[in-house]
């Protein structure tokens, strides 16, 4: 399975769920189906199917994760424990940090509107980006 094929299938998730649904146990299409509280059997068909090459139909008829979907698992858990979110947000939080001292230094040779203006998008920006990873994202919440 392409990379890039393995990353549209773990993007969703339901697709998530199902996979640790499957890593507990192998199931059939209706339990899986009732675990997950699905009414559409069209939806979960979509979502299989999504899932390729990460699961696998058994000779008893039941869904069990392939090697590769034992190993994207594994891997959506390291990205959830070791949260890339939180380093994102301390890289997002030293860019706010040198943009702001960048600009303080070029202030003190004399104030100008392009200061403030970047000053003020910089400050916005920061904002605005600590809203969405602290309150939306929460991350620094231990899962």
């Amino acid at each position: 399975m392409v990379n890039n094929e393995v990353f549209e299938a773990i993007s969703h998730p339901l697709r998530i769920k199902i996979l640790k649904l499957l890593a507990e146990r192998p199931m059939s299409f209706s339990e899986l189906k009732r675990e997950l509280g699905i009414k559409s059997s069209g939806q979960l068909d979509f979502h299989l199917k999504k899932l390729k090459n990460l699961i696998a139909l058994s000779d008893e008829g039941k869904y069990v994760l392939t090697r590769e979907g034992y190993a994207a698992l594994q891997a959506i858990d390291i990205v959830g424990k070791y949260g890339w979110q939180k380093r994102a947000f301390v890289l997002g939080t030293v860019v706010y940090g040198i943009g702001v001292v960048f600009t303080v230094l070029h202030m003190l040779r004399g104030i100008k509107l392009v200061h403030l203006v970047v000053l003020g998008a910089l400050t916005a920006w920061y904002i605005y980006y600590s809203y969405w990873s602290i309150a939306k994202r929460r991350v620094f919440e231990k899962s």
